[in-house]
């Protein structure tokens, strides 16, 4: 016997992406759902009867009802597939949730949702295991019953769940403990595992496929699928598929002077339209006087519309305010709020931090207007 089934989790369908400025927010959320149509065509590409999500189709349990008709819709178009959908933390299986209402409303015949701890057929010669979660917070593990289902025998079993494998570093968002042994105990040919937003590969039976569209800067290998082919008691054989649009990156930068910044700038540069697709968190640490940083605001600002998003974190960045830099304002009024900003930024008390931007900010104006005025001359 053998089957083939693409293994997906954690869509987190509705995510609001708050901290994202302008209309961003809702092109991540649009980007979300059409992770659907990339998974639902790996799938068909990769030779797959059905697609089994791992729980976290909706990142809450009160959802738009477009955003869900709009999904069924999809999971409607692609009828050689067989949806099997888990509740998960985010949208457990409980009455009021968002399960409720897409129930009522009535499923596509190639839509399955597993609401209880029941085996289903998953192909002639196969069962799924599902473990749908009923809260946000379990204290055991969802996976135990999967020991003592029956099944005929020569019948391949599938486990679905969601939550976390302790012990393996997948410290996910789910405050729920599962087995890794629970393959061996429950005579499972695969245990599909949601909740940990990465790829990763527990043992050869057991894997986290993580979420298919990145949703965060984490460095642990999201914006993928697997396609698992079981062929008899062997090792199943995994295989990842690339399912992402967007691309989340974290970066350290040591700087001294402005010039730390061409190596950002070139990787940057080398994307070329996929640099629009590119999600940058940049923290900044190292120690530069004003005009330095001044040249660095410069620089990002001009790196920032050839990405989809860049987010700068200046809170380790030591600024120092050299007494050359203040001694080049040449408006003496303007040298003398300056320094007196200064003196206030190195006093201590709650008024530094406050001193300390406003000296950073006036020192940007006063070169702004200066080369204004030079340009005018000239």
């Amino acid at each position: 016997m053998s089957i083939a089934f693409l293994h997906t989790a954690d869509w987190q369908l509705g995510k609001r992406f708050g901290s994202f400025p302008g209309d961003k927010p809702a092109i991540l959320r649009n980007q979300r759902l059409e992770a659907v149509d990339r998974l639902a065509r790996a799938a068909v590409d990769g030779g797959c009867s059905a697609v089994l999500v791992a729980g976290d189709i909706f990142d809450a349990e009160t959802v738009p009802q477009a955003l869900t008709s709009q999904l069924l819709a999809r999971l409607k178009s692609y009828p050689s597939l067989v949806w099997h959908l888990l509740p998960g933390n985010h949208d457990p299986a409980r009455t009021g949730g968002v399960w409720t209402g897409i129930l009522a409303s009535g499923l596509p015949q190639n839509v399955r949702v597993h609401m209880q701890p029941v085996a289903a057929e998953l192909v002639p010669g196969a069962v799924v295991l599902p473990a749908p979660l009923a809260s946000k917070r379990v204290a055991s593990d969802p996976t135990a019953w999967m020991d003592d289902a029956p099944s005929a025998d020569g019948v391949l079993r599938i486990g679905l769940a969601h939550g976390s494998v302790q012990g393996f570093g997948s410290a996910g968002e789910a405050s729920v403990p599962i087995n890794p042994a629970r393959v061996r105990s429950a005579g499972l040919a695969y245990l599909a595992l949601g909740d940990w937003h990465g790829t990763m590969r527990i043992s050869d039976h057991v894997w986290y496929s993580g979420t298919p569209e990145p949703d965060g800067f984490r460095d642990n290998n999201p914006g993928n699928a697997l396609i698992v082919r079981v062929d008899g008691a062997g090792p199943p054989k995994v295989e990842q598929v690339a399912t992402g649009n967007f691309k989340w990156s974290r970066r350290v930068l040591d700087v001294g002077s402005a010039d730390a910044l061409d190596v950002v700038e070139q990787e940057v540069a080398a994307l070329g339209s996929n640099a629009m697709r590119s999600l940058v968190s940049l923290q900044l640490s190292g120690g530069v006087t004003l005009a330095e940083f001044v040249a660095i605001e410069a620089r990002l600002s001009a790196l920032e519309p050839a990405l989809f998003h860049l987010n700068v974190n200046r809170e380790t960045l030591n600024i120092v305010a050299a007494e050359t830099d203040l001694g080049s304002i040449a408006t003496p009024v303007l040298a003398d709020i300056a320094q007196r900003l200064k003196l206030a930024s190195e006093a201590g008390g709650d008024t530094a931090s406050v001193a300390q931007r406003a000296l950073h900010r006036l020192f940007s104006l006063a070169r702004e207007v200066e080369n204004s005025e030079g340009r005018a001359q000239a």
